[in-house]
């Protein structure tokens, strides 16, 4: 049986990230899992640092190990929690709710059966049930389209590639050198995998908006995706 380290990059969501580890835990009772909560120098406040540490404490038979991180950005977080990994396989996600914990416990599933492929958390893999709650019309119909161009780019079977949930085999991390720090790290840690001959495979989630915090997606990150898309193409 596979065991999980699951990280969670965290600035202020203290909410989000209670729920999202209270449902987890409930749906994955038999797995073996370790919560890596990866925090910012920058941008956590002693308060909200004492508000983590309050969670920790109330949490029954659960244990969270909190590490500052040590480059900037979302990738940054998830660089740290990567190093700090002890489990078999490495689960990346949210602590804002935008990747929904629900849905942990059959990408789980998935991982079991296929352990040495990656799983991914699809939004766009069941047409009929499509949902981006909040996400807007132009961010929804753009991120259609760079879905399409990049499975088109790699010849490879249409999936959701910039989204940051997924369960990973932890060499399929290990053995590459990850340089992109802002959201398009997720797009680079699915591509470098999928250019060296792993396996995707994809289980359908939902998105909505977090409701705690607040994103810090941009234009520049965005052109990011396209530089990533080309250069781990290409070079």
């Amino acid at each position: 049986m596979n065991s999980y380290s699951i990280i969670l990059p965290f600035i202020n969501e203290i909410n989000s990230l209670e729920k999202t580890i209270k449902v987890i835990k409930s749906d994955n009772q038999t797995s073996e899992l370790e919560f890596l909560v990866i925090i910012s120098k920058k941008l956590t406040t002693e308060n909200d640092y004492n508000n983590l540490i309050k969670l920790s404490s109330r949490l029954i038979d659960c244990k969270l190990d909190i590490f500052y991180q040590d480059k900037p950005f979302v990738g940054g977080a998830i660089k740290k929690g990567i190093e700090k990994s002890a489990k078999s396989h490495i689960i990346i996600m949210a602590s804002d709710l935008e990747t929904n914990p629900s849905d942990l416990k059959k990408m789980i599933k998935l991982s079991e059966d296929y352990q040495n492929d990656i799983i991914c958390a699809d939004r766009w893999k069941e047409k009929q049930n499509i949902s981006f709650k909040g996400y807007g019309f132009f961010k929804k119909n753009f991120n259609l389209i760079f879905q399409y161009l990049t499975s088109k780019l790699y010849n490879c079977e249409f999936i959701d590639f910039t989204f940051a949930y997924r369960i990973y085999p932890k060499k399929a991390l290990k053995e590459f050198e990850f340089k992109e720090l802002r959201h398009s790290f997720a797009l680079e840690m699915i591509l470098k995998p999928l250019k060296a001959g792993y396996n995707l495979r994809s289980a359908h989630t939902t998105w909505s908006s977090r409701t705690e915090g607040r994103s810090n997606n941009s234009i520049i990150n965005y052109l990011h995706y396209f530089k990533t898309l080309v250069a781990v193409r290409f070079f």
